[in-house]
């Protein structure tokens, strides 16, 4: 055990570290209430305060994270799959810096409750932090977080398609109507309405709009959940039943997710990032949510020491998603074969190159560079701290808060000069 490790830094880190992300929260939600009363009328600025608590958000929690457990992030991929200019390096510093291409969705495996929060990083290096949606559980009656993301517009799931489908629907148009500059966020409002079922879809000008357009990437896990002994007996129980080989280290996925996501996005997505996720320290047969766990990770200090991902890039057109239909239940089931056979020949891939992590540490055998994709090389492999960068969105997340103290502060001098 280590000195970070001894039970008095653990309890005098774990007070610190929790009055930082909790006192960082509640500015940040002050910051969009002040936002949002202000710019009440005027969409443009109100998207932007938002959008900017998104990277307050990722920098603070970020920062708690780092100081919780310091870790590296490992990167390897091949640049022909991925659009021209895409690219990472490393400072001088360590810092990892990015460029990669907005309008797109993210997927991946997952393993850890807080997956999400290194891939929002690697976007965050991209200076793509405020563009972060994310389609999750529904978290929304969590006290503080979950207002916060219910402004951020995060796509929440309640398990139930009927409701689902119609919810996710209208947000992802939206975010799309946004992106062509002719959404909400630009003082727009849907020009038609039609029924499906008891529930409304909302429909947006056609076309782009020049001027101020506002970028996403949407990141999903098709898995629906994180691996353990439980999600897996049930993912080997569905390839059985189907007849398909048996996943080893990551779990069948659910299709209608990613496929409406696709669909409802096909006018402005620019590309589908594919994240193969491992973590230093698991063992074939380990479960990241037993070893990692929040307890562990934020109050003991014991995270990961790496986490790598093998990153590709799929263009849309690349991707069967059939003819565009209103509810997504009428598409031809055709169409729909079609893209469950591309996503699990994806996850089979990824399911393999996991493999051959755990079996060497890498996604890159370090004897031959090969990665563990069919018929490619590796090209690319950068190490970088997690770490944030941003020092003034830090220091951005607790405005709300220091201005209310300096303004107590005024209001107390001023009583006591009057008595």
């Amino acid at each position: 055990m280590t000195v970070r490790h001894a039970w008095p830094i653990v309890i005098v880190r774990t007070f610190l570290l929790g009055a930082i992300f909790v006192i960082g929260c509640l500015s940040i939600m002050m910051n969009q209430i002040v936002g949002m009363f202000v710019f009440a009328n005027d969409g443009v600025q109100k998207q932007a305060v938002i959008n900017a608590t998104k990277k307050q958000f990722i920098a603070v929690f970020g920062t708690v994270t780092r100081w919780a457990n310091p870790c590296k992030i490992s990167i390897t991929y091949d640049p022909s799959t991925l659009p021209e200019g895409d690219s990472f390096k490393v400072d001088s510093l360590g810092n990892l810096s990015s460029i990669l291409t907005p309008n797109s969705v993210v997927i991946s495996n997952h393993q850890i409750y807080t997956d999400w929060l290194y891939l929002w990083f690697i976007l965050y290096t991209a200076r793509l932090g405020d563009s972060v949606y994310i389609m999750l559980k529904d978290l929304s009656k969590i006290p503080v977080l979950g207002f916060g993301m219910k402004n951020y517009n995060f796509l929440f799931l309640s398990r139930k398609w009927e409701k689902d489908k119609i919810v996710l629907t209208n947000q992802l148009l939206t975010i799309d109507a946004n992106a062509r500059g002719l959404g909400p966020a630009n003082g727009v409002t849907h020009v038609t309405s039609t029924n499906v079922g008891s529930s409304e879809l909302h429909h947006w000008p056609e076309g782009h709009k020049s001027g101020q357009i506002w970028p996403y990437l949407v990141i999903l896990y098709p898995e629906g959940t994180v691996t353990s002994a439980r999600t897996r007996a049930k993912s080997d129980k569905f390839c059985q039943e189907r007849n398909m080989p048996v996943l080893r280290h990551t779990l069948l996925p659910r299709v209608r997710g990613l496929f409406l996501t696709l669909r409802k996005l096909r006018n402005t997505v620019e590309i589908v990032y594919d994240f193969t996720c491992g973590y230093s320290g698991l063992k074939p047969g380990e479960y990241g949510e037993d070893i990692y766990t929040l307890k562990s990770h934020y109050l003991k200090g014991y995270g990961p020491e790496k986490i790598s991902y093998h990153l590709r890039g799929w263009k849309l057109s690349e991707i069967p998603l059939g003819e565009e239909t209103e509810d997504i239940d009428d598409v031809s089931p055709e169409d729909l074969v079609k893209f469950e056979e591309w996503l699990f020949k994806v996850w089979y891939e990824k399911d393999r190159m996991l493999d051959q992590f755990y079996k060497h540490g890498s996604f890159v055998d370090p004897k031959s560079d090969v990665i563990y994709t069919p018929g490619k090389v590796a090209e690319n492999t950068v190490v970088a701290d997690f770490r944030i960068n941003g020092i003034s969105d830090i220091i951005g997340s607790f405005a709300s808060i220091t201005i209310i103290l300096l303004l107590l502060r005024i209001i107390w001098i001023l009583i006591l000069k009057l008595l």
